[in-house]
C-alpha cells in the first residue's frame, strides 16, 4: 500500500485547515503540501516557510490555474466553511481533480453524521454536504482513478469550549442545559484532524470511497459540566443554571437566519447535537476508525482543564 504524499490543501488558513496542515507537516510519512490561496486573500498560512510547504496564489475562478496546481498531485484536501459559494467551488475543484487524475479527494465535511437522515432533517444546512458528496460519488464513479474519503467527527470540543458554544460560560459561571443536558454525542478536539487526515493519506486503500468515523469523546452536556466543576473547583450551587429545550434553540436559529443573521447556523447545529434520538452519538451505531487512522483518545477532563487555561 503506497501513501499519498503529494497533497494540495485548500483552506489552510482556517481553523480546520491549519489543524490539518500542522498534522501533515509533522507526520513521519513525509508529506509535501501545496496550500492554494486566492490571489486577493490576506490570510496568512501559519507554517509558511516550512520546507515541505509551498504556498501558491491564484484565481480560483480560473480552471487553468486549478488544473496546473492539481496536476501530478496525489490528494486534494478541502477545508472550507460550508455555504453555497464554497460548495460550488468544492464541486469545481473535485471535477478538475478527477480530470487530471488526483487519486484521493477529502471534501470539506468534518462534522456531524450527514449520512443520518434524522440529523439532516433536523438541520437543513447539512443538505448541502449531502449533495456535495453525492456529486463526488458521481464523479469518482466515472473517473475510477480518483476516489474519496469523507470524515465524520462531530463538533470540535476544544474549539467549541473556547467559544462557549456548548452552553457554558466559565468566566460568568453560567450554564444553559438543553433537554436537561443528558443527550450523548461524539466529539473531537480540532487538532485531531491533522492525525486523522494524515492517517487516511498514509493508508489510503483502507479508506477508499467511504466515510470515516472518528471520536475523541462520547459525552453529554452534563459530562462537560462535571468536568468544568472539577477544573474550576466549584459546585453547581456556584453557577447560574438555565434550562431550555432543543426545540427552542432550533427556533432561535431559524429566526436568526430568517432575519439575515447566519450566526443562527450554530444554534441549528447544536440543537441537533443536543437532541435525543437523532444519533449524534454515532459511535453507538458505527465502528470507529480511530485505531486505523492512528488517533488515540484524548483525556476529556484534562482537555477541559487545558481549554480553561487558554481562555
Amino acid at each position: 500500500m503506497s501513501s499519498y504524499k503529494n497533497v494540495v490543501l485548500v483552506g489552510a488558513s482556517g481553523s480546520v485547515g491549519s489543524a490539518v496542515l500542522n498534522g501533515l507537516l509533522s507526520s513521519p510519512t513525509g508529506f509535501k503540501v501545496i496550500a492554494l490561496v486566492r490571489t486577493e486573500s490576506r490570510s496568512k498560512i501559519g507554517q509558511e516557510g516550512h520546507a515541505s510547504l509551498s504556498v501558491v496564489r491564484g484565481d480560483f475562478g480560473d480552471d487553468s490555474f486549478l488544473k496546473s496546481s492539481l496536476e501530478g498531485q496525489d490528494a486534494l484536501v478541502i477545508c472550507l466553511d460550508v455555504n453555497p459559494t464554497t460548495l460550488e467551488l468544492q464541486s469545481r475543484l473535485v471535477d478538475v481533480a478527477a480530470a487530471v487524475g488526483v487519486k484521493r479527494v477529502i471534501p470539506s465535511d468534518f462534522g456531524s453524521d450527514v449520512t443520518n437522515p434524522k440529523i439532516v432533517e433536523a438541520c437543513f444546512l447539512y443538505q448541502g454536504k449531502v449533495d456535495a458528496v453525492k456529486h463526488i460519488e458521481s464523479v469518482v464513479s466515472k473517473n475510477t482513478a480518483t476516489s474519496f474519503t469523507a470524515v465524520i467527527n462531530g463538533p470540535f470540543f476544544d474549539w467549541g469550549m473556547e467559544r462557549n458554544v456548548f452552553g457554558f460560560d466559565p468566566e460568568k459561571r453560567a450554564a444553559t442545559l438543553y433537554d436537561n443536558g443528558e443527550t450523548k454525542f461524539d466529539s473531537i478536539n480540532i487538532g485531531s484532524l491533522g492525525t486523522i487526515v494524515s492517517g487516511i493519506l498514509t493508508r489510503p486503500d483502507d479508506f477508499k470511497n467511504r466515510y470515516v468515523y472518528v471520536s475523541d469523546f462520547t459525552i453529554s452536556q452534563n459530562d462537560i459540566f462535571e468536568a468544568l466543576l472539577k477544573a474550576t473547583k466549584t459546585t453547581r450551587e456556584d453557577w447560574t443554571i438555565a434550562h431550555r429545550t432543543t426545540d427552542g434553540l432550533k427556533k432561535d436559529g431559524l429566526d436568526k437566519i430568517g432575519n439575515g443573521d447566519f450566526a443562527g447556523a450554530l444554534d441549528l447545529i447544536f440543537a441537533s447535537v443536543f437532541k435525543a434520538g437523532l444519533g449524534s452519538d454515532f459511535s453507538a451505531t458505527h465502528k470507529l476508525d480511530n485505531e486505523a487512522v492512528g488517533l488515540r483518545k484524548s483525556d476529556f477532563v484534562e482537555t477541559t482543564k487545558s481549554v480553561l487555561e487558554r481562555k
